[in-house]
């Protein structure tokens, strides 16, 4: 099974130049994080199974990326019995502890620095995200109510509260190290400035975290993706995640008529006196965005010259899609609450 990895993603991208106390107490600290979803021994038989099926987890998709096929020995040679019935045995090690051997290698970091944090760090995003997508379930069922009782209910509930304290700690020991990066919904990216984090990015992810606006997570780290390795599309795929919310909100709000062209058809339907969804300039400015960006980028410029963004203009076209879908998003809920 091909799994998307950090250290993959970002192979072209220098991040780390030291490996210094800082970063050591960084990855140890990212290291417990997971350990506390799924310590070495676990309180109860379910508990110890389920350590062991993460723990694997992890260990098959990181090692199948890294084409090995043990992260470190998984076998060790013991002594049992007494006297003349002592005897040799070779045991398979916890996968826990085959992961912490090979995370906590430190003489493995002397050729690349830069390779050798990239590759544990994917190890933190691989476990992330096996609990990312196991919170992600249990949220779709507790928004569809389907938990089969109220204790089910309770046990989803906690599934999804572990997960995001853990993904609000992985975020604030980024900070404390200096990592360039940030976490968000199963994947680590390079982080923009602290207010650009602060006031946009942030609340952007936690609110395409929902399971309706999947697509529009989706479009938007491919822009994030390629815009920090140096893409070639990265505008367009964050206007392709703004197109998906208009139409989402369209199809959520009922106005949607089949016969739309294009973005701008459904801006239309959202600015609908009957909607009162959109005013006069929220729509101008948002239609104005798709014209210049979506529609320059996403067809084939004939015999003009090729269009192309600087870095500057895609990190705005990248940031205003997000803070347009923030604010779209934001306006849906308010008048969903609000509705009888």
């Amino acid at each position: 099974m091909l799994t998307d990895v950090f250290f993959v993603r970002y192979e072209e991208t220098p991040l780390f130049r030291s490996f210094l106390r800082r970063e050591k107490r960084a990855l140890h600290q990212c290291f417990t994080v997971l350990e506390e979803f799924h310590p070495y021994w676990g309180e109860t038989d379910d508990a110890q199974k389920a350590s062991g099926k993460f723990w694997e987890e992890i260990h098959k998709r990181l090692a199948n990326e890294l084409g090995v096929r043990w992260l470190s020995d998984a076998w060790y040679e013991t002594h049992v019995g007494l006297g003349e019935y002592k005897r040799k045995e070779h045991r398979k090690r916890a996968f826990i502890e085959i992961c912490r051997n090979w995370y906590n290698n430190h003489a493995l970091q002397s050729a690349d620095i830069d390779e050798f944090l990239k590759e544990r760090l994917s190890l933190i995003e691989v476990g992330l995200r096996i609990k990312y997508d196991r919170a992600d379930s249990c949220r779709k069922s507790l928004e569809a109510s389907r938990p089969s009782s109220s204790l089910v209910a309770k046990a989803y509930k906690k599934t999804v509260d572990e997960y995001e304290t853990a993904s609000a700690e992985i975020n604030e020991r980024f900070r404390s190290a200096r990592f360039p990066l940030n976490y968000h919904n199963g994947f680590f990216q390079i982080e923009a400035d602290l207010l650009v984090s602060n006031e946009i990015e942030q609340p952007f992810w936690s609110l395409v975290s929902e399971p309706v606006w999947q697509n529009v997570d989706l479009d938007m780290k491919e822009a994030v993706d390629q815009r920090d390795n140096g893409g070639k599309d990265p505008a367009l795929f964050a206007a392709k995640a703004l197109e998906s919310t208009v139409k989402i909100i369209s199809d959520k709000l009922g106005v949607t008529h089949g016969g739309e062209k294009g973005a701008h058809n459904y801006i239309d339907n959202l600015s609908k006196k009957s909607v009162v969804f959109l005013g006069d300039w929220e729509k101008e400015l948002l239609k104005a965005y798709f014209t210049k960006v979506r529609n320059q980028l996403g067809h084939g410029p004939g015999s003009e010259p090729m269009p192309q963004l600087s870095p500057d203009q895609t990190s705005w076209a990248i940031e205003n899609a997000m803070s347009w879908i923030k604010l779209l998003i934001l306006k849906f809920e308010t008048q969903k609450a609000k509705a009888p």
